[in-house]
């Protein structure tokens, strides 16, 4: 499905090559840019990632990124990610015919390597909150193209399944999921529970929590009503709604 075949009052704009996806946004957000207005590439410069690090965006990639202005209590925002993870997967699998599973909070996986991976900010502009959603996906990356360090942990659709996808179809899947998801989640934040619940593989497993820096093994047995990770930790009960695991180092 072709971009401009999209039936929706915001616009999408395709560019080969950008900074950051999320980066530009933000700087849109104060120009009257409308709600739902989509950027994608197929290659960023200066990608980031989730706690300031920097995101690998070779070409073969495709980097997306959307604006919302929810009217919502920004505590609320937080629950946003899960759905979004969950809005990905619904479309590669209609768009590709591969499910990912979800690593929690916000990592898609393909054969235990990691597919995607999804960065939400928010902030306001003048007294009005918005929200970017940004995801980085490794659709027709090939395995050489990764940085030498990544090549054990990070594997794309092409590396995987062997064969080469249309980024604007990927594209259109993932907008049509994320609007659906973004209008069911405002009346109901967790209206993705069920899929996130069913496609999470952290869970029932032993894993090594780490926050702050600091690294504890914990055994994942749920996920809440908000999207956190119920843990035994240390002998017992938290729910976490910050942070990340290894599911490696476990």
């Amino acid at each position: 499905m072709p971009l401009d075949s999209l039936s929706r009052s915001a616009p999408v704009v395709f560019k080969p090559c950008v900074t950051s996806t999320n980066t530009l946004l933000k700087g849109l957000a104060s120009c009257g840019v409308p709600d739902g207005f989509v950027l994608a590439a197929a290659k960023q410069t200066s990608g980031r990632g989730r706690l300031g690090r920097g995101f690998e965006s070779p070409e073969g990639g495709l980097y997306l990124s959307m604006l919302l202005y929810p009217r919502c209590p920004l505590e609320r925002v937080q629950t946003l990610t899960p759905c979004v993870a969950v809005a990905l997967c619904r479309a590669l699998e209609r768009a590709c015919g591969v499910t990912p599973e979800i690593k929690w909070p916000n990592d898609l996986l393909i054969n235990g390597k990691k597919l995607c991976g999804i960065l939400v900010e928010s902030s306001t502009v003048r007294g009005r909150l918005y929200v970017v959603i940004g995801m980085g996906l490794n659709i027709n990356t090939a395995p050489a193209d990764f940085p030498e360090e990544l090549r054990d942990t990070a594997g794309s659709l092409f590396g995987e399944l062997g064969r080469r996808f249309e980024l604007e179809n990927v594209a259109a899947a993932i907008i049509e999921e994320l609007d659906a998801m973004y209008a069911a989640w405002q009346t109901d934040p967790a209206c993705c529970l069920a899929d996130y619940r069913r496609l999470c593989v952290s869970i029932n497993r032993p894993v090594t929590l780490i926050r702050n820096g600091v690294s504890r093994a914990a055994f994942a047995r749920d996920i809440d009503e908000s999207y956190a990770l119920v843990a035994d930790v240390d002998g017992a009960e938290e729910h976490i709604s910050m942070g990340e695991i290894s599911l490696r180092n476990a």
